[in-house]
């Protein structure tokens, strides 16, 4: 309980440093829950930049992505606990959670937080930039490819595959191809890149409505980069469950984008006229 409400203002593997104590106690299934909520969330650094992006061309912008981060903690508890659910008598009151990590002194406490919080980010920086190099890469190699008059990218066959998916959640099917390029935009080169294309398009080319879900949709850290950010950070703070997170960190992928867009069909099931 207390990863998920961290996760709401801080990163994916920040918010297992507030638990680390007890990382190594986590049931399967309440450390697949961890990951599916820090990736179906935003850390706070990310919410100001997100609505400094959105703000010229929406209004509200800051309450649309606070809320966006909030609603998906829930929608990932809930799609964790259905596809890994607790097998009883493991966690809960069931479990010991005793601590195993103990400190000499306070200095101590700083100094190994500090060197662990190093090699954390160290790690994730590598990892996002290695991630989007090979998308990058990917694209480069179908770039001899055209269809309807453009390159084929990743991305785009990605958006013709969400384009059902952006519809389900309320998206207009004359807006749909952009909607869903976006979350295949969103999925490889990460949702800051989704979230400054969302801002690039001008108010006239697309409605209020479609901006707005696609503002939930797009808030989650859940993109292949994330993934390799996921299994590094973790790998750092319980490197004796490496194995078990590479094992669980393409469903919690899965879980985690799902879980945005369950938040944007919510949104998009109210009616017409909050839009306006």
């Amino acid at each position: 309980a207390l990863a998920v409400a961290a996760n709401i203002f801080l990163g994916m593997i920040e918010s297992p440093i507030v638990i680390r104590a007890y990382l190594d106690k986590l049931t399967r299934s309440e450390l697949f829950l961890m990951m599916v909520v820090g990736l179906a969330t935003v850390a706070g650094s990310t919410m100001v930049a997100y609505a400094a992006i959105l703000g010229p061309v929406m209004s509200n912008a800051a309450g649309h992505v606070l809320v966006a981060s909030i609603v998906s903690a829930p929608a990932g508890v809930l799609l964790a606990r259905i596809i890994i659910p607790e097998t009883a008598g493991e966690g809960g009151v069931a479990a010991d959670y005793e601590s195993a990590l103990k400190y000499d002194s306070a200095i101590d406490a700083i100094v190994k937080g500090t060197a662990d919080g190093l090699m954390v980010v160290l790690n994730i920086s590598a990892v996002l930039i290695v991630f989007v190099a090979l998308v990058a890469l990917v694209n480069v190699m179908l770039g001899g490819f055209w269809l309807f008059g453009d390159h084929v990218t990743v991305e785009r066959l990605l958006g013709w595959l969400f384009m059902p998916v952006a519809w389900l959640t309320g998206v207009e099917w004359s807006e749909a191809g952009k909607a869903g390029w976006l979350l295949g935009v969103k999925l490889t080169l990460t949702e800051f890149v989704a979230f400054i294309e969302l801002g690039k398009v001008p108010a006239g080319e697309m409605s209020e409505r479609t901006r707005m879900l696609m503002t939930y949709a797009l808030c989650g850290f859940a993109n292949i980069g994330s993934v390799g950010i996921t299994v590094t950070g973790l790998s750092v703070l319980m490197p004796e469950r490496r194995e078990e997170v590479l094992g669980l960190v393409w469903k919690g992928l899965f879980a985690g984008f799902l879980a945005t867009l369950m938040t944007a069909a919510v949104v998009g099931a109210m009616p017409a006229a909050i839009f306006r």
